[in-house]
């Protein structure tokens, strides 16, 4: 009987393990590091060298353009993720996600304004991970 209770818990850490994303995985839910009037939210799933990303940004007032959006791309040899992304207001752009040292950078060029309300939201941000998973849609 010690022994089935010593296999199952084995069997159940295991388990758990094995549905965590990898150690050197992006994976996870990343925002701001530093409080902000104009909070930004940004997920990653990472299959593989593949992943897919979502954004959401906004006033923390809920006044102005508020865009949510997501994107593909690929790890690069230096393990960056590129992506390319689209957000709810039709701009659509460029993006790379890296981590340095305990933060992670995140670059949003917009390579299309169709509504430039929310190009204030873009640029060059530095995010910490609160989650390893994903709390948005990732596609």
């Amino acid at each position: 009987m010690k022994h089935l209770l010593v296999l199952t818990l084995l069997a159940i850490t295991f388990v758990a393990r094995a549905a965590e994303p990898a150690a050197d995985s992006l994976t996870g839910h990343y925002e701001l590091a530093k409080k902000s009037k104009s909070p930004l939210s940004f997920d990653i799933l990472q299959k593989g060298k593949n992943a897919t990303t979502s954004f959401s940004a906004g006033n923390a007032d809920g006044s102005g353009a508020a865009p949510d959006g997501d994107g593909e791309g690929a790890l690069n040899a230096k393990g960056e993720l590129e992506f390319k992304w689209t957000d709810t207001f039709d701009n659509a752009g460029t993006g790379t996600f890296r981590r340095d040292g305990k933060v992670y950078r995140l670059s949003l060029k917009p390579t299309k304004v169709t509504d430039p309300r929310a190009v204030a939201f873009y640029g060059e941000l530095t995010l910490k991970r609160t989650s390893t998973k994903p709390q948005m849609s990732t596609r």
